[in-house]
Parts: structure tokens; C-alpha cells; sequence
């Protein structure tokens, strides 16, 4: 597929508790204060795991919004077990969570109801049968950027259990937050 110009990127998001939140921003603040990486920090990206990536035209955004609110509604506050420290390509340091049914179902879901508006993103990585759940503490690292991460990484306390409590939508370039909606057990 082609590259549209005309389309934008939107990501679908959880969010933790605070004092997951708290723990990650931490880790996040260390490692771009000792690498020098701000790349998370100026973009002003929160704790969170993307569960997909889509592609429309910015007139879709309301749409997007929709499906988004409709998605929400079946979901509830789930458990989410950070398990290890892992990277990327040597480029990112990643927190990687337990593979549970509660993520795995909630990718699936949320695939099945918006990818009958809009395209897939990002190169398919959050399909349901390539995503890899996690959690990026930094990205867009050089060699050395990426040693120094890992250490700082290793010092968040695992298994971390947190909750997932909050599910956003953002569209990229500029990364903007578009809505963010509380999970409520039904």
C-alpha cells in the first residue's frame, strides 16, 4: 500500500493507574536525563500501550472519535503484569507485559470494529497477529543512548502489576491526545 499524504496516523491507547504512571515517567525522566534522549519527553508522550494504529483522512477524525467511544463501552479496567525489560533493535527499551486475554481480545476488538472504516497503520505491527504488547521508555536511541537506558530500565521493580483504567486516541504528526475515556466496570 501506498503512502497517502492525505491521511494521518491515529493510535489507540491504555492507560495505567498513577502510581504505574509514576513509576514509568520516572524511569522515562532518568534515562533522557542521563542519555540526553528527550525524544519522549519533548513530544510529551504519557505511560501508555498502543493497541492499534489506523490510517484516515483528518475530515475522519470525529469517526475515528466514534468508533473509539463505541470500543470503550465493552471494555472494562483490566490487569496489565509487566513482566521484563526488553529492546528493540537496539533502537528502543521497551516494558513487556504478560500476553493476556484481556490485551489480546481488546487488539482483536478494537481491529475488527475500526478497520471496517479505516486502514491499517503503522505497517500492520498492531494487527492482532503481529502486535506485541508493550510499553516504550525510550526510543530512537543511539548505541551508547541505548546501554545507558537498558541499565536505568533494569531498575523498575518487575513484575509491575498495574490496571489499565483509561483507553485516548491521538493522531500523529503532531502526536495531540484527541480523547480520553475513563474504562468503568460494568
Amino acid at each position: 500500500m501506498s503512502h497517502d499524504p492525505a491521511k494521518i496516523t491515529y493510535f489507540v491507547s491504555l492507560h495505567f493507574d498513577p502510581e504505574t504512571n509514576k513509576i514509568i515517567s520516572d524511569a522515562v525522566d532518568s534515562i533522557a536525563r542521563i542519555t540526553g534522549n528527550r525524544y519522549i519527553i519533548e513530544n510529551r508522550i504519557p505511560p501508555h500501550m498502543t493497541i492499534g494504529a489506523f490510517r484516515g483522512a483528518k475530515e475522519s477524525m470525529s469517526k475515528v472519535i466514534q468508533c473509539v467511544e463505541d470500543f470503550s463501552k465493552a471494555q472494562k479496567p483490566s490487569i496489565v503484569n509487566f513482566m521484563k525489560i526488553e529492546s528493540f533493535k537496539e533502537k528502543a527499551v521497551i516494558l513487556l507485559p504478560e500476553r493476556t486475554s484481556f490485551l489480546l481480545d481488546a487488539n482483536k476488538e478494537l481491529h475488527r470494529i475500526i478497520l471496517q472504516e479505516f486502514e491499517k497503520g503503522e505497517n500492520g505491527y498492531y494487527l492482532p497477529e503481529q502486535w506485541v504488547p508493550h510499553t516504550t521508555l525510550a526510543t530512537k536511541l543511539n548505541k551508547r543512548q541505548f546501554i545507558q537506558s537498558l541499565e536505568i530500565a533494569k531498575k523498575i521493580p518487575l513484575p509491575l502489576c498495574t490496571e489499565a483504567t483509561e483507553i485516548s486516541v491521538y493522531q500523529s504528526s503532531p502526536f495531540t491526545e484527541l480523547k480520553r475515556l475513563e474504562l468503568v466496570s460494568n
